[in-house]
């Protein structure tokens, strides 16, 4: 694909890259504070409610806020944006993408090949594994097939990637994972039925909906197959620190490696780029992107 077609050498891809470079060097500590810390406050929950210190159902809502918040450090950490290509700090990223997850029940390796291969084949119908979320007719059914599990349901790209030795080994390794949490999971209800359904279960249930919903979903609303054309600029009613900032995933879908919290600056000097190139939406995208003009009411 010839990306400089019909564009003027002004916003050529290099230039548009040496932008994105400047915006792509920062260590993600905001990142790991929250992976780390909603996940520590998530494991605290337990003796709390167990000793009664906290009554369960102030146990559910802030484990059911601890998983909302656990996708966005482990979908940095599966960019590689915590060791920026430093193999003596692979180690971050794996400990924070998977550390992060065990709110959410899930496991990093397999979260990790599949969001790779939903940035390579964006809105292709059967090779992106998000396609049935991202491409959904409307929210109802999205929440259906949260609820029901087929949003995270990958086993059948294990066969149409059968040819890709490394997707192969890291699913592998993540089913492992994902039997040892059953495991546990079967153990806990047994013993606390009624803690595991509100401190776990259900919570998980509700950040993958949320995650869902504002990382699969609203980003790729009517868009189609093609690097600039795949994921959209939009508004919402809620504050973008409610969402994940979400509403500005199309600048991850161009440049993974920016990290989440410099993006809206690399937004910012990118903007006249993303409008030279027909980025959907990108004529609405502010000035100046703060904590609430991406409102819309």
């Amino acid at each position: 694909m010839n990306l400089n077609s019909n564009v003027s050498e002004e916003f050529s891809f290099e230039k548009e890259k040496a932008v994105a470079r400047k915006y792509a060097q920062r260590f993600q500590w905001e990142m790991i504070l929250i992976g780390i810390g909603q996940a520590c406050v998530w494991l605290s929950l337990w003796p709390l409610v167990m000793n009664e210190i906290i009554p369960l159902w102030s146990g559910f809502i802030i484990a059911s806020f601890c998983a909302c918040m656990s996708y966005l450090p482990s979908h940095e950490a599966q960019h590689g944006n915590y060791s920026r290509g430093n193999p003596k700090k692979k180690w971050i990223d794996r400990f924070v993408g998977s550390f992060t997850l065990i709110t959410l029940i899930y496991p990093y390796e397999i979260l990790r090949v599949t969001h790779m291969k939903h940035h390579a084949y964006t809105n292709h119908e059967d090779k992106d594994p998000d396609f049935i979320t991202s491409n959904a007719n409307s929210v109802k059914e999205v929440i259906l097939c949260s609820l029901d599990g087929t949003s995270t349901d990958y086993a059948k790209y294990k066969d149409i990637y059968a040819d890709d030795a490394a997707f192969q080994k890291a699913f592998d390794k993540g089913v492992n994972v994902f039997l040892a949490y059953r495991l546990i999971l079967m153990i806990l209800v047994l013993l606390f039925p009624l803690q595991t359904l509100l401190l776990w279960w259900l919570p998980a249930k509700i950040g993958v909906l949320y995650t869902t919903l504002f990382f699969s979903y609203y980003p790729h609303i009517g868009t189609e197959v093609g690097r600039y054309k795949n994921t959209r600029f939009w508004q919402h009613w809620m504050p973008r620190y409610i969402n994940h900032s979400m509403q500005l995933h199309f600048v991850h879908h161009l440049h993974p490696n920016i990290g989440h919290y410099d993006e809206p600056k690399a937004i910012e000097e990118l903007k006249p780029f993303l409008i030279a190139r027909g980025v959907p939406g990108a004529e609405d995208i502010p000035d100046r992107i703060t904590y609430n003009p991406l409102i819309k009411i």
